[in-house]
């Protein structure tokens, strides 16, 4: 198979899933896409994927509180994992409990309004730190190396994804900042996302701490690096303000005199 993530973790690169889909069919090789980043914004079976799969737990529930997962395809595909004898899903146990699906499928009708907002708040932060000159990851900024192939395989009307990157140059900074913006109650330092509280974390010490230093060093995946699933916040510029203090108190950013 080739199996690909339609927005990687946590660099945040875009999969082309037109031309993976190409690439897939020619050698009759079935394209398997980890969509759990880009619910609503990407929809992989519309540009070619044959399965999909989803993390339950992080967008589509939005809620932090269950474990679970999903996998989509062909009523065939679906059915032969069910098979008594030899399906997949039979021999290792994949049913989920009754109120636990059930209290995702009551969270996933309001899926659709959440992931406009994450987009939307992620933008405004992208924006606006790149303008203070830090080093923003964000599909939506047209400083990202995918960003003209989002827009070409994306459902615009959800934005561009509520995940982010801010690389404030050193472990000790991004560790600092964390703790800083967790007391001042801005959301919580978790390896998770899709949570309506914004969460960060800084990947090369926690999900991907597996990857060898130089491996992360060479694939761009600094000791700054901190990548944030940005919350359903209300007021993001008041939040924006609260970030940027927390990084002008720690010389992250230096205090600029706004201009009139």
């Amino acid at each position: 198979m080739i199996y690909c993530e339609s927005v990687s973790n946590p660099l945040l690169e875009i999969a082309d899933l037109e031309a993976l889909s190409k690439l897939a069919k020619k050698h009759n090789t079935p394209l398997v896409v980890d969509n759990t980043f880009s619910p609503l914004s990407i929809a992989p079976a519309k540009l070619g994927a044959d399965i999909i799969i989803h993390s339950l737990t992080k967008f589509i529930n939005g809620t932090s509180d269950c474990v679970a997962g999903v996998v989509c395809g062909t009523k065939d595909f679906c059915l032969a994992l069910k098979d008594v004898n030899n399906g997949a899903g039979m021999l290792m146990g994949s049913t989920l409990d009754s109120l636990r699906a059930a209290s995702i499928l009551k969270n996933m009708r309001t899926l659709h309004i959440r992931m406009k907002k994450h987009s939307e708040n992620a933008m405004y932060l992208g924006q606006k730190f790149e303008k203070d000159g830090l080093r923003v990851v964000y599909p939506g900024l047209k400083s990202h190396s995918g960003h003209e192939v989002i827009k070409r395989q994306m459902n615009l009307e959800y934005g561009f994804g509520g995940l982010l990157t801010l690389d404030v140059g050193s472990l000790e900074n991004a560790n600092a900042l964390m703790e800083m913006m967790q007391d001042k109650k801005l959301g919580y330092l978790a390896v998770s996302l899709g949570f309506y509280k914004t969460l960060f974390s800084a990947p090369g010490t926690s999900t991907s701490s597996e990857i060898p230093l130089e491996e992360q060093e060479a694939m761009g995946l600094g000791d700054g690096l901190i990548r944030f699933s940005i919350g359903l916040d209300n007021d993001i510029h008041r939040t924006y303000e609260m970030m940027k203090s927390c990084m002008t108190h720690l010389d992250i950013l230096k205090d600029v005199p706004a201009q009139v």
